[in-house]
């Protein structure tokens, strides 16, 4: 394991003090070769579930609607993620796989080339001259799966100091997979649906289940994982509960961010999201962690 996040159980659930510890070096010549199997990858497609096979290399888009430039709408310094990893030095790419109904940033995603071009010699300097040093370099989105090709050359070039966080809709494929072994400390994974009806209707996700249950169990042995758990209104039983105890029984000793404060994003296609979550419903999903026995981080 690369980076290890230092954290010590509680009993019941209840939250966990966790520090992020020094990364192992990258080697060179693998990253070298990492940069170039994705890059081929490029000329067919398969970072994401998706499994498109569009030639992005010659101005073909998939699913994500990128070609083989990478656009950004935000970098910077980052105050807001895990308090383990922060300041984190974030990028966040446009474009996406997932169509979810409660996105926030869905208009950089439907139009990911509007966004500035990644000038990856021009990111690392800003990262070595931060007048604060960051604790760690994030990948966010959008989902950063789709720029493997973008981010891989960015890790090789990153500090080899620095813990390289992957916040991620973990719908990614096999082969995204492969690159990221080895490049990537620690894993912010979004599991928001708990039901593949609702991943198709909310997020227009096939298979999601299936992938993300595939995809968590690998980022556990591949790095440090965090799950992520976007509480939404009405979907206590149907996602928050099932996707709960699914964690409390496969990963019991992953760490659990429950983000209760879900703001309905404009538009909203779906009625039922429209409005906030309850305090009923975060009671309920607190209460829940608790009696499962899950390791509670902010």
């Amino acid at each position: 394991m690369r980076g290890q996040l230092l954290a010590q159980p509680v009993p019941n659930g209840g939250q966990v003090s966790a520090a992020l510890a020094e990364p192992k070096p990258r080697d060179p010549k693998m990253m070298e070769q990492k940069i170039a199997r994705a890059q081929r990858l490029l000329r067919s497609c398969r970072f994401c579930e998706r499994d498109c096979r569009v030639d992005r290399l010659a101005g073909e888009v998939g699913a994500c609607g990128c070609d083989a430039d990478s656009h950004l709408f935000f970098e910077g310094l980052l105050y807001s993620e895990e308090s383990f990893i922060v300041p984190t030095y974030a990028l966040f790419f446009a474009g996406c796989g997932l169509r979810c109904a409660f996105c926030s940033v869905g208009e950089s995603n439907r139009r990911p080339a509007a966004g500035e071009a990644v000038a990856m010699g021009e990111v690392a300097q800003r990262v070595a001259s931060c007048d604060t040093r960051p604790a760690s370099f994030s990948f966010i989105g959008g989902e950063p799966s789709v720029h493997l090709h973008t981010a891989l050359r960015l890790i090789a070039a990153l500090p080899a100091d620095l813990p390289v966080v992957w916040s991620s809709n973990l719908y990614f494929s096999k082969a995204a997979a492969c690159l990221l072994e080895s490049a990537v400390d620690v894993f912010i994974a979004g599991l928001h649906f708990g039901n593949d009806d609702c991943a198709l209707r909310v997020g227009e996700a096939p298979r999601y289940l299936e992938v993300l249950k595939r995809n968590l169990l690998w980022a556990a042995g591949a790095g440090e994982l965090v799950v992520r758990h976007l509480l939404l209104p009405g979907h206590y039983r149907c996602c928050t509960e099932p996707a709960l105890t699914w964690l409390a029984g496969a990963l019991p000793q992953a760490p659990v961010h429950l983000l209760t404060s879900y703001v309905p994003p404009e538009p909203v296609r779906l009625p039922g999201l429209r409005r906030e979550v309850s305090e009923t419903e975060v009671a309920r999903a607190l209460e829940l962690a608790q009696s499962l026995g899950l390791r509670l981080v902010e």
